[in-house]
């Protein structure tokens, strides 16, 4: 455990250097005061020699818990190469403040900026739900014109195409709510969880100190990967249960069954290319999927959808998707739809051949 913490060692003895150089005391036994000007000159090498032996002294007499509250200071991250300009070095300055700041243990830390960032996106996801709630209301005022836009498509009709095109969009625009606002969701969520992973990540090949020894249970070491591959087991339980207690956005269309059922197969398969991360990316996972199964429980709940202004469902999602076909069964009627033109056209092509090879042969004879 020693030897994982002598890591710091260069930012302990720039702090040493600093206090014992500065001190009345080491300054009045070097006797600095009463030196001529060609005498300082002479003692300068032993002034540094003094400062360097202070120094090593400082750091083999330090105990090891001295050593991880002196890395434990705001800047000491800059020092080791983190805290850049970017969001991962945003996240890193984040678990650096909340460590010094609250003295809590590094997975305690990790855990606490997990909610934080998660609580920050509240405002975001309380605005998804609502659009895609109005969206499921007026569902079946958009399937009743979107199949009237296919058959006008299908029919070559641009009269009619540019009509339901039209009253689709203002569809949307008088109950202020549109398709493309949920994809919000995604855009925010994977950056976030990418950066989490990066920040996390850099923290442990440094290491940084107290992430070998500040673990819980049996994943002590945050730098290093689950020896036991428990956290790649239940972080996959984690997203597992969120599929099955719902989307977090609130929104369900007749594809989603199918969906879910390709993401339970992503879910066991990740969990053997997921078992090198460090242990302290799982302490980030599993947090986080601990709050989405809460947000998603507490978002059904009518009083809490009443609190945030979130329409209730005039019917359930089940009902709504009732005659509606998933994906596989609209894959397949395009792909018909798409032969049925496909012949069309090629018949209409031999009659125009056929038609122009019977006024040839007029004109001949």
């Amino acid at each position: 455990m020693a030897s994982t913490r002598v890591q710091p060692l260069g930012v302990v003895a720039k702090r040493a250097s600093t206090r014992m150089l500065g001190n009345s005391v080491l300054l009045n036994h070097i006797g600095v005061r009463h030196l001529s000007t060609e005498e300082t000159v002479t003692e300068t090498p032993k002034v540094m020699d003094s400062a360097n032996e202070i120094i090593q002294q400082a750091a083999q007499t330090s105990s090891p818990d001295a050593l991880v509250q002196a890395a434990a200071q705001m800047g000491d991250f800059k020092a080791l190469g983190l805290c850049n300009m970017t969001p991962v070095g945003g996240l890193e300055a984040m678990f650096e403040y909340i460590h010094v700041t609250s003295g809590l243990p590094w997975w305690s830390t990790i855990a606490l900026a997990t909610i934080a960032v998660r609580v920050a996106l509240l405002p975001l996801m309380i605005k998804i739900q609502r659009n895609n709630a109005k969206l499921m209301n007026i569902n079946p005022d958009v399937n009743r014109i979107m199949e009237n836009l296919k058959s006008a498509q299908a029919q070559g009709d641009s009269l009619a195409t540019g009509k339901y095109t039209q009253e689709i969009q203002s569809l949307f625009k008088k109950n202020d709510c549109h398709p493309m606002k949920s994809m919000g969701l995604p855009l925010i969520q994977m950056p976030v969880m990418i950066s989490f992973f990066m920040a996390i990540r850099s923290m442990a090949e440094v290491p940084v100190p107290g992430l070998s020894d500040e673990g819980i249970l049996w994943f002590q070491n945050l730098a290093e990967k689950d020896p036991y591959y428990i956290l790649p087991v239940v972080s996959a339980a984690g997203v597992m249960a969120v599929l099955e207690a719902g989307t977090e956005a609130g929104a369900s269309n007749p594809q989603s069954k199918g969906m879910k059922n390709v993401f339970r197969g992503l879910t066991l398969v990740m969990i053997p290319f997921t078992a090198w991360m460090p242990s302290g990316v799982f302490v980030y996972w599993v947090t986080s999927n601990f709050f989405s199964i809460g947000q998603i429980l507490a978002l059904k709940n009518p009083a809490v959808r009443s609190v945030f202004n979130i329409p209730k469902l005039l019917k359930k999602p089940e009902e709504l998707h009732k005659n509606t076909k998933g994906f596989m069964e609209n894959f397949k009627d395009q792909q018909k739809h798409h032969d049925k033109l496909e012949k069309e056209r090629a018949i209409r092509e031999r009659q125009q051949a056929s038609a122009a090879a019977r006024r040839a042969a007029k004109r001949r004879f």
